[in-house]
């Protein structure tokens, strides 16, 4: 960047180490770089700029989410029913966004004051913050659905219902044998049953 602007972005426009969701970072730059050179450099520009790179930064949260989901799932063959329940729904992606645009707050104060130098160096530092704010949101967020992904990666189908399954079906081979070899008489109903049985073995 070669505008005066970057040199009061500050950390935004030149981050000292590598940063995560740094796409997002250099799109939110570039839509204040733009509204200067189109002269826009009023609040509503900068607030916008900031709506949209969170609302880019909540899509991206979100697909990660959802395909760490999905993946966690494919591991553990967590039913696909149960896991539709626990997926990000309207309700979570709303109330990120809300999170997200709530580290804006920062930007506020400056609401009705002239472009000018100094208004302009305020606001790159109040959007730096704002910037830092919203990766610490999205950081946590991240670390919110990467441990129900653990979960879903460690779920285990239930034995339970299957042992008792296997155990009702050996003890009715068990009592059919009996009553087809004569350990057992056998019930009026199992009589048609067992002739059939024998006159297969002559």
């Amino acid at each position: 960047m070669t505008s005066p602007l970057a040199a009061d972005l500050g950390r935004l426009a030149a981050p000292p180490h590598a940063v995560p969701y740094d796409d997002v970072r250099v799109a939110l730059l570039d839509a204040i770089i733009a509204a200067k050179a189109a002269g826009r450099m009023e609040q509503e520009a900068w607030e916008a700029a900031f709506g949209g790179a969170m609302r880019s930064l909540r899509m991206r949260l979100l697909a990660e989410a959802e395909a760490a989901m999905l993946a966690a799932a494919a591991y553990s063959r967590y039913p696909m029913w149960r896991l539709r329940t626990l997926l990000p729904d309207a309700e979570a992606a709303d109330t990120l966004l809300h999170r997200l645009l709530a580290e804006g707050m920062p930007l506020e104060r400056f609401e009705g004051l002239a472009d000018d130098p100094s208004t302009r160096r305020a606001r790159a530092a109040a959007l730096e913050t704002s910037w830092e704010g919203a990766t610490r949101v999205a950081t946590a967020e991240n670390s919110r659905w990467g441990g129900a992904a653990a979960q879903v990666a460690n779920w285990r189908r239930p034995t339970t219902p299957l042992w008792a399954m296997s155990a009702v079906l050996l003890l009715a081979a068990g009592l059919i044998a009996a009553w087809l070899s004569g350990t057992l008489p056998a019930p009026y109903w199992f009589r048609s049953i067992n002739d059939l049985w024998w006159r297969l073995w002559p």
